[in-house]
């Protein structure tokens, strides 16, 4: 029997996004959104934001208010409302803009103080480029496990050694950038984390993971 060969590929851009689960809703006032706020803005300890990105919508006294904020152009966001806090970056290129997103992580979570019983919902993705087209539908045809198939896949909920919940892997083609394919992982954790080691453990969890499938990604570009 031959077993297939593993893939590594470049990564040309990734993102990730989390969405962190309050234990319990927190009212317009008990969430102290000024005092969160100016903790966004510090350059020191928040996410350095300037006060005209962040916005406040808010139609009653209780649970429906939405504060937002855009950062890095278009390409990160945040977004707090009762139950939950968004935030996201894309279209990171380097080894550099991965530190970044976890060091703005780590601020966040520090910010928001979580109670350790409460879950975060973590989806990263990346886009790697084969050599050629060709090569990269070879690779996703192995998962036409049927002439039927028109657009083969790659999808399963993998469970690794360093990592205690089930993490959901898709791997398509790309329909942003030529070439490539498109993976992403899902996943959740407890916020009950030491975060600075925690954090930098996700590149590792996302290898571990995709490898299954035969598929591998260089160490991510110093530059552009």
């Amino acid at each position: 029997m031959t077993w297939p060969t593993m893939e590594i590929v470049p990564v040309e851009n990734f993102g990730v996004a989390v969405e962190i689960l309050f234990s319990r809703p927190l009212g317009f006032t008990q969430s102290r959104l000024e005092e969160f706020s100016g903790r966004l803005c510090d350059a020191q300890d928040g996410l350095s934001l300037r006060p005209d990105q962040i916005r406040l919508r808010r139609t009653d006294d209780l649970y429906q208010y939405e504060l937002s904020a855009q950062f890095f152009g278009e390409n990160g966001w945040l977004v707090r409302t009762a139950d939950r806090v968004k935030f996201g970056v894309r279209n990171g290129r380097t080894v550099a803009d991965w530190n970044v997103i976890l060091q703005l992580l780590q601020r966040l979570y520090g910010i928001l103080r979580m109670d350790p019983k409460s879950t975060t919902v973590l989806s990263t993705h990346v886009h790697g480029r084969f050599h050629s087209e060709a090569d990269r539908d070879a690779y996703l045809q192995r998962f036409a496990y049927s002439s039927l198939i028109a657009r083969p896949a790659g999808l399963g909920f993998v469970q690794i050694v360093e990592w205690e919940k089930e993490i959901r892997v898709l791997i398509e083609k790309s329909h942003a950038i030529p070439g490539c394919v498109f993976v992403s992982w899902d996943t959740q954790y407890d916020n009950n984390q030491h975060w600075e080691t925690f954090l930098g453990s996700f590149l590792t969890m996302m290898e571990n993971a995709v490898n299954l499938f035969d598929l591998s990604f260089e160490p991510l570009r110093e530059t552009v």
